[in-house]
């Protein structure tokens, strides 16, 4: 596959998913929280989706305006777009924030499963969370092992044909 094929299915299939999901969990765990105002676990792991959804949504406009452009471009031999950003750096990073976020998703699920009692709405929201959960293992994987080589691959090329 090509780098552009790979990024083209990332963006397609898991990035349009999270910009429909993370909304829609933002919106249930919002009503769950009016619910049980005095949950102060819940309270916190609603604040600390709010956190995790802002860095998933930058990630992903990181991605989507720079990396993957960048690497298209690379592969396909045209203009880099400048950038200031140390992409190498910034993947190294991105990697992090894969777990990071994946792990506080978890997090998050867990705390609302054992904090609040079952109710279609909880469950709703822990459905919507799973599916971003489940979504989210394939969508890094398929950036760690494939997107992120490739990408360093066509950088180093890139830097030693202009060496």
């Amino acid at each position: 596959m090509t780098f552009q094929s790979i990024v083209e299915d990332i963006m397609s299939s898991h990035h349009s998913l999270l910009r429909r999901e993370l909304p829609r969990i933002n919106e249930l765990i919002d009503l769950l929280s009016a619910e049980y105002p005095d949950n102060d676990r819940l309270s916190e792991a609603r604040q600390l989706y709010a956190k995790v959804r802002s860095k998933v949504e930058a990630h992903l406009k990181d991605e989507e305006l720079i990396l993957f452009p960048t690497g298209v471009a690379l592969e396909c031999g045209d203009a880099v777009v400048p950038t200031e950003m140390d992409l190498l750096e910034r993947l190294a990073e991105m990697e992090k924030e894969h777990d990071g976020c994946g792990n506080a998703l978890t997090g998050i699920q867990k705390t609302i499963a054992e904090t609040t009692p079952s109710s279609e709405l909880r469950d709703k929201l822990l459905a919507h969370l799973e599916r971003v959960q489940d979504d989210f293992v394939a969508h890094v994987e398929k950036e760690n092992t494939q997107v992120h080589p490739m990408f360093i691959a066509l950088l180093k090329k890139s830097t030693a044909l202009s060496n």
